[in-house]
């Protein structure tokens, strides 16, 4: 056929008439199994200073960061590498990637940002580093998905409808670009950060500071200096994000929890993630909504 898929899928009455008659009617296709998108938030950004907030180093959790571009080229610094986002281009940046944003081609914009967890990883591995294009079909099941989030009582089929879009953008061509480094990486945050995450236990200020080199006291104050936050908080933030983590897309015990993320206690675990996130480890795994974000 010579018609586009975009083309194709929006004559219903065409692809009818394409369907056989079935010879055993009681069997057909079988789904695989199927790991659903949850927790699922939906927010624009209309300038570019707000695309970086909060200012203080480069964004990092556990959740998936889907990005639309409907209007203004910005590049999208994602973990060692700065991918070029033009207008009806967008991207998926995996749980735990550092990311943030440089060279907008101007200050106003468009954005669309869709936020969520899933147990299954796997599946959306293929489209780490791969900006794609908002085709006709990606950008209909989104707009069909915002107005499902917009509407009280459609959590169902907000959930429905974001693993449709993921599912029409793993089929969608990439888009072949040459990726380069950002200007400004490896910054210290972002050396830090990468040796935070490289290991399973969570590595100590002076552990830190033998891998780069320095003396722990010139790590703080470089720290400080350049981030605008002390080392010790920006560690804890890290190991409160891995908790939000192992608490959502997993099913270990919040004290188990508590001792992977290396706390050396369950109260003084709970104490900092209500501090943090103002409600319990608990009651995050069950899905109250947070009201505070990590300083």
């Amino acid at each position: 056929m010579s018609e586009s898929r975009d083309a194709r899928i929006l004559s219903l009455e065409k692809l009818a008439n394409l369907l056989p008659s079935p010879l055993r009617p009681l069997h057909g296709k079988r789904a695989a199994p199927l790991a659903l998108p949850d927790n699922i938030v939906c927010f624009c950004r209309r300038t570019a200073t707000d695309l970086n907030r909060p200012q203080r180093g480069r964004a990092l959790h556990h959740r998936f960061v889907l990005i639309l571009s409907l209007e203004t080229a910005v590049t999208v610094a994602v973990d060692d590498r700065a991918i070029r986002l033009n207008p009806e281009e967008g991207l998926l940046v995996l749980p735990f990637q550092f990311h943030d944003y440089i060279q907008p081609e101007k200050e106003e914009l468009r954005w669309l940002f869709i936020t969520f967890d899933m147990i299954d990883v796997a599946p959306l591995q293929a489209l780490r580093f791969r900006p794609f294009v908002i085709t006709p079909v990606v950008r209909q099941t989104c707009g069909e998905l915002v107005e499902a989030y917009l509407t009280r009582g459609e959590g169902d089929l907000t959930s429905l409808l974001l693993a449709v879009l993921l599912q029409r953008i793993r089929q969608a061509e990439p888009i072949l670009r040459k990726h380069y480094k950002p200007p400004t990486a490896p910054g210290l945050i972002m050396q830090v950060n990468q040796l935070a995450q490289s290991n399973e236990d969570p590595l100590s200020v002076k552990e830190i500071a033998r891998s780069l080199g320095i003396s722990p006291s010139h790590l703080r104050a470089r720290f400080r200096a350049s981030c605008g936050v002390s080392l010790g908080r920006h560690l804890r933030r890290l190991r409160l994000e891995k908790a939000c983590g192992l608490l959502r897309l997993t099913q270990r015990r919040v004290t188990e929890v508590a001792e992977l993320c290396n706390f050396t206690s369950i109260y003084s675990f709970s104490r900092a993630f209500h501090t943090a996130y103002g409600v319990s480890p608990m009651a995050y795994r069950h899905g109250d909504r947070a009201k505070k974000t990590v300083d």
